[in-house]
């Protein structure tokens, strides 16, 4: 069942679905303009995840040795244009594994830390908060959000397919086994004083994220996994924070920063997410190949130019040839690397990766499959 007799869970979720379509609406507003496309085509960001035996506290803090040995992300940027955002403080993250868990250290800088859910599943994403977004098998369906403000609040989701393909939430799925902390450098709720930062520190049981076929990460196992931080503007009346709630918002006023850009107002696009590589040696050498990446984006290209080929003419183009007639300018010449079948309502575009020796196809849908023989 969607919905749940726990007021935080419903509450998560109708907000969560209500929440979302504007951003979604406005998102596919931007995907289907071949204006927008070349910022859908940039090589998504990657990291290495490095292998600890040290034992983890979860207290907030990266005081462990091989926190330190944990190579940061780059400094989070506007989720579609890349730049530095004027509206919130930097943003930046660290990772670390062992057998059971993925460790994520968030840093946000801050200087009026505030917060106002403190009820499993409630609508964290109305506050100041930080999100965090798994696919483990890398197939841009069956997906993880996970939402946290700085009491420690979280909100968690499974989506078995993005919105914008009719994907709805599953919001009583809760992430189990979660260790988590708030680390606060100033003081909260407190608009009088100026504030540094305030870090999350979590453990994400594996067995938690894993779906029935998936294996538990060895060294090698590539992840997609993006982390995002919402702010909104301050309110301040008689010297306290004004809470914000769902009738009153503008949801044009929220800004976000992600590690990896979206290029694109929605961080439903789990393509767009960063390649995350658990490793058990610390070697950041880049695991991705750059001829794979371009193979894929090319793939990706024409999956967006259906989606706005159906736009205008209500039904899938048949053949990669009526794409690039209608879309001179952005097809190119690369669909000669493209297989595609298609009906008016269906279809499966296909490209081979010679790094891996594999097929990848994404159908209408844009869940990704892999295959060792062409369809």
């Amino acid at each position: 069942m969607l919905f749940s007799n726990k007021t935080g869970i419903r509450a998560c979720f109708l907000l969560a679905f209500i929440f979302t379509p504007p951003q979604a609406t406005y998102a596919q507003a931007i995907q289907l303009s071949t204006e927008n496309l070349y910022r859908l085509l940039q090589v998504p960001k990657h990291y290495t995840v490095f292998k600890t035996n040290e034992t983890m506290v979860i207290d907030g803090k990266d005081n462990e040795k091989a926190w330190a040995k944990a190579p940061w992300t780059d400094w989070f940027t506007d989720i579609v244009t890349s730049k530095e955002s004027p509206f919130m403080g930097k943003t930046r993250c660290k990772m670390l594994w062992d057998d059971h868990y993925l460790y994520v250290y968030a840093q946000l800088q801050e200087t009026d830390i505030h917060a106002d859910f403190k009820i499993h599943d409630e609508p964290v994403f109305l506050d100041n908060s930080f999100e965090m977004y798994l696919n483990p098998d890398g197939s841009a369906h069956n997906y993880f959000e996970f939402q946290m403000n700085a009491y420690g609040t979280t909100c968690d989701l499974f989506l078995p397919k993005p919105y914008r393909n009719g994907g709805h939430p599953l919001p009583s799925w809760d992430l189990k086994g979660l260790k988590k902390a708030v680390y606060i450098d100033g003081t909260m709720n407190n608009p009088s004083d100026t504030d540094k930062f305030w870090s999350i520190e979590l453990a994400i049981p594996f067995t938690s994220v894993m779906m029935g076929g998936d294996q538990i990460p060895k060294s090698g196992t590539i992840w997609r996994v993006n982390f995002s931080r919402v702010a909104w503007p301050i309110k301040i009346k008689n010297g306290k924070y004004v809470p914000r709630k769902k009738g009153e918002m503008d949801w044009a006023s929220g800004h976000y920063t992600v590690w990896s850009p979206q290029g694109i107002l929605d961080l439903h696009y789990p393509e767009r997410w960063e390649y995350m590589m658990f490793s058990d040696n610390n070697n950041t050498t880049d695991f991705l190949s750059t001829e794979d990446e371009k193979i894929k984006l090319i793939l990706w290209k024409y999956y967006y130019l259906q989606q706005i080929y159906k736009a205008k003419y209500r039904s899938y183009a048949t053949a990669v040839s009526q794409l690039n007639d209608a879309f001179p300018k952005e097809a190119g010449t690369e669909d000669s690397q493209l297989q595609m079948e298609a009906t008016a309502h269906q279809f499966r575009l296909e490209c081979f990766l010679p790094s891996v020796d594999k097929y990848m196809s994404v159908n209408e849908e844009g869940e990704v499959q892999w295959r060792t023989t062409p369809f």
